[in-house]
Order: structure tokens, then sequence, then C-alpha cells
């Protein structure tokens, strides 16, 4: 069933763009920033929570600075009923390094985002979920981002996007001990968790929190914290076009057009997928593909061919996986 279009003004716009850049910005912040005061800040925010449109905040966390390597695995199901979906996407979310599940539509039909340690954590997953589910698989692809590019919504204002790129994977191992491993697991499904809170859950003080968490971002390790916006309830459909490149001399430059294009809105950089592959959010299907015709007719003779797939839900998106990193010693 389509989502009906929430209408939005501009002061609810410009709150959630400021909460995509940081989830963390706090009210007085927000405030500054939007012309309003506190009060009205604080219950415009919980109307769009309220409305769905805002279903979470997460922080962004470079697992690979951790020494952690992501997947991507592509899955096409077959002899497959309502109730079997559900029983493999349950299993599927309660599998500790698998980060992401995300319903597609197309030549596949679940992607997941997996984070292990060594190429043997990933085999013992792999193996166990052939073993529960292969008669309902009827194929599969298995990449490695290396990395990802993030890049804020900036299209909700119709403006370029200028912010910082987040950058997640790719990356060697930076510094970091237990606590902070206990500090990230507790802010990744809360960004806007309060310093107090943080500080109860890893038994610290809130001083030392806040230090840690600047640690962290400094190294990082932490790239930046967000809103879940649930852009469907916008208008917005989110595609992914995989590209096929003819030449990599131009990749510098589509990068930064990309950046630039207020409706892309992640790069996604593989080993094993495709030269570049870009996600989009757009009102429909023609502005994605005028998209990719502007970046042939900008960079000729670059694309070879392309596809494209829909995503129609993230089912689970948390970019700290609650798995066991030995910790480098400061």
């Amino acid at each position: 069933m389509k989502n009906e279009e929430i209408k939005l003004d501009k002061k609810d716009k410009k709150l959630l763009y400021l909460l995509d850049i940081d989830g963390r910005m706090n009210y007085s912040q927000l405030a500054k920033k939007t012309q309003m005061s506190k009060q009205l800040v604080k219950y415009r925010i919980e109307r769009l929570e309220k409305l769905g449109i805002i279903r979470g905040y997460y922080t962004m966390i470079d697992t690979s600075r951790l020494g952690l390597t992501a997947f991507r695995v592509y899955l096409k199901l077959k002899n497959i009923t309502p109730e079997k979906k559900n029983e493999i996407l349950e299993y599927l979310k309660n599998q500790k390094h698998i980060w992401a599940i995300v319903l597609i539509a197309g030549k596949w039909d679940i992607a997941l985002g997996i984070s292990v340690s060594n190429i043997y954590e990933f085999y013992e997953l792999w193996d166990t979920l052939l073993e529960n589910h292969l008669e309902n698989i009827k194929d599969y692809k298995t990449s490695i981002y290396s990395p990802i590019h993030h890049y804020a919504k900036a299209y909700i204002l119709g403006e370029k996007d200028n912010s910082k790129i987040r950058i997640l994977g790719g990356r060697e191992r930076a510094q970091f001990d237990d606590k902070d491993l206990q500090l990230l697991i507790a802010i990744s499904k809360n960004a806007r968790i309060s310093l107090l809170d943080l500080a109860e859950k890893v038994n610290i003080s809130a001083e030392l929190a806040s230090y840690r968490l600047k640690q962290l971002e400094k190294r990082g390790i932490i790239q930046g914290y967000r809103a879940m916006i649930d852009v469907s309830k916008l208008g917005y459909h989110f595609f992914k076009a995989e590209i096929r490149l003819s030449t990599y001399k131009n990749i510098k430059q589509i990068m930064q057009y990309c950046h630039q294009h207020p409706n892309i809105y992640q790069i996604d950089k593989t080993i094993g997928g495709e030269t570049l592959e870009l996600e989009f959010h757009v009102k429909e299907l023609q502005e994605m593909l005028d998209i990719i015709a502007e970046i042939e007719k900008l960079f000729p003779k670059t694309i070879e061919s392309f596809d494209y797939i829909t995503v129609l839900s993230e089912e689970k998106m948390i970019y700290m996986p609650e798995v066991s990193v030995p910790p480098k010693s400061k």
C-alpha cells in the first residue's frame, strides 16, 4: 500500500535536514539555526516522530576502524510464502553480525549488510544460513563494501549538499579500548541519548563520556549522527543504480557531481559489485533516469550500461553490530 505524502512547511524541512547532518544537535542549536524557540523546535520534532517521518536516530560508525570488514549479500528467494518470508526475516534480524536488512524489488529480494572480524566468522554465519534456509534461496551474490559514501538529504530543502561526507569502510584500524566499544554499542541505537544516560550505561562520568565521544569522532570511528527519516512519507522513492563504467578516468569528477546532486543519497564502492553504485531518493523513476542521462552527457563515453533495483523498506539498520572486537590499546 502506497504511503500518503505528508506535507511539511519550510521549518519542518529545515529541522529534518539539520538532524540528518547531526542527529545529536540539541534544541538550543536547532532553535538558533531555524530561528524558532526551543519549545517550538521540541514540539515540531515530537510531531515528526509521531507522524513516523523520524523513526529514530542512529550513530554512523565506521567499523573498519575497529578492524571489521563489511560484506554485502544479495538474496533471491524461492518457494516463499508470506509466513516463510517473515520467518527468514526474523532469523536474519537475530543474527548479531547482520547490521542491515533491506527489502528490495527487481532481480534480488533482500540485501544484507554483514560485519565480521575475519573470513571465518563470515563463513560460519553463511554456512548456518544455508543450513536453515537454502531451500528458499534461489540465488545470491556477495561483495565487500570498500567504502560507502553517505551524503545528507539536501533534496528536502531543494539545495545542493555541501555538508561533510560520512565515509564508512575501507580504512585502517584505529585505537580504541573496551570502554570505547561499550560507548559505541550504547549510542549506536539512539544517537540522541543524553550524556548522563550514556555515562550510566558505561559506568563512567558524563565528562569522560563526552571526552571519549569527541576522541572517537576525531579518530574517524564515529562518522556522524543522523535521523532515520522515512522518505516515503515525504513522497520520495528509493532506487539504486548499478552502473558499469567503460573508463575510470573521470571517477573523481563523477563523485563530486554525486555529492553535490541533492537527490543522490549514497555511493557504494565495492569489491565484487559494479564499478559505480548510486543510491537515489526521487519523486519518480524518470527523475533518476534523467540524472543518469545527465551524467552521461557531462561525461561522454563513460557509462557502458546500468541496471537498477527498487528499495522497498529498511527492516534493520544499525552501524554497530554487537560482536566481540579485540581492542587496540591507546
